[in-house]
């Protein structure tokens, strides 16, 4: 990977620090919309507004970095980062203020994320987009990891929910560390800008031979992590299973997660780019499917750890996929295009589960989540072994 020696270093530290802001206030505002005594219909208006900015400013956010380059993108982020947690901070008792951090929040996550891999891809050498994602996507693991810490904050008293303004200042002063750190990244890619990359519209891009597969193997990984993250304790609360071995399940796929986004590049050169993913979106199905009749809680664990090592492989891949396919001058447009399908997968997926939990409950929700991997190990046929 070219670029100055600071390059990484910078870009663990804004990454950690965005996702760790990003898992530390999305549950958060939720405990405080519910904790005002609205119900869970609310939390679920609140939760989408975190989906609507990617979708919105897909289009805006990419070509904005593919003109400029990442530094605007990043400080744009980092702006939005600190209003959310300010309006957080100040408007923790207005479902109105709540709303309006929780799109914020959107916005920051989005302008940040898009510049990051715009980042990570403009510096990776011929060839090495694999090792590069695999290591960025470990960097943001760390970060997800982080953030769910902060519910740990004591409730106030009377309340059962983790203090919101409390969790907002640290958020916010992680804000305006990721807005620091921002001025470091230089803006050099946007040098690179093809002359004709204004002649390429989102349908067009999207119309590049494989662009939606890589995009739909993306969505319906990414929409499976948050199916298990939101069913996993439902459940386990069916079946009689403590509460401490959810934790236990989640750290295991998230450690599994990691471990295969570190030696992705192995991976890769062992079984090639589209065997790996294709086996690893079967495997992720498959380990979900597994998870639906009655087991010993140590089978779950080791289900859990499998699902998160295959599903790890996949996220890194599909960036790197995406942006090989992106045409001089559009990496940026393209990186924000698969941003907003994950958000719609994301926002698509549960509202399917929800159908499946009223018929089979949890087990319902994982068997049809892991039927659609089928779908994206189909997708995932269609990845180039060669760059």
């Amino acid at each position: 990977m070219t670029g100055g020696r600071a390059f990484w270093p910078l870009l663990a530290i804004h990454a950690v620090l965005v996702q760790a802001v990003s898992y530390g206030m999305r549950p958060s505002l939720s405990y405080a919309v519910l904790d005002l005594g609205y119900g869970p219909g609310w939390v679920a208006v609140v939760a989408a507004m975190f989906a609507v900015p990617p979708l919105v400013l897909a289009v805006v956010t990419g070509r904005l970095v593919d003109r400029l380059g990442e530094r605007p993108g990043l400080v744009i982020g980092g702006v939005a980062l600190t209003a959310s947690a300010v309006v957080a901070c100040l408007g923790s008792r207005s479902l109105a203020m709540l709303v309006t951090a929780t799109a914020l929040l959107g916005v920051g996550i989005v302008f940040s994320m898009v510049a990051e891999q715009s980042a990570v891809a403009g510096r990776a050498r011929p060839g090495g987009l694999d090792a590069a994602f695999g290591g960025y996507t470990f960097i943001t693991s760390l970060g997800q990891g982080v953030g769910p810490l902060l519910l740990l904050v004591p409730p106030a008293s009377g309340s059962q929910a983790p203090p919101l303004v409390p969790i907002a200042a640290v958020c916010g002063v992680a804000s305006l560390v990721i807005l620091a750190v921002s001025f470091g990244f230089g803006s050099r890619h946007r040098a690179a800008r093809a002359p004709d990359a204004r002649r390429w519209p989102a349908r067009r891009l999207l119309a590049i031979p494989g662009m939606y597969r890589a995009m739909l193997v993306g969505a319906l990984i990414l929409a499976s992590i948050d199916v298990t993250l939101a069913y996993l304790p439902v459940l386990a609360h069916e079946r009689g299973i403590a509460p401490g071995w959810v934790t236990a399940m989640l750290a295991a796929r998230a450690a599994t997660q990691m471990l295969s986004r570190v030696n992705l590049a192995r991976l890769v050169r062992m079984l090639g780019r589209r065997r790996l993913t294709v086996v690893a979106c079967v495997v992720s199905g498959l380990a979900l499917l597994g998870l639906t009749p009655p087991s010993p809680v140590a089978v779950l664990i080791v289900l859990t750890s499998v699902y998160g090592f295959a599903a790890g492989v996949c996220q890194p891949i599909t960036m790197g996929w995406v942006a090989a396919l992106a045409p001089l001058g559009t990496r940026g447009t393209v990186l924000s295009l698969r941003i907003a399908g994950n958000r719609l997968g994301q926002s698509l997926i549960p509202i399917l589960s929800g159908a499946a939990a009223t018929v089979g409950g949890a087990s319902g929700v994982l068997a049809l989540t892991g039927a659609t991997l089928g779908i994206a190990a189909w997708s995932a046929t269609a990845i180039p072994d060669k760059d």
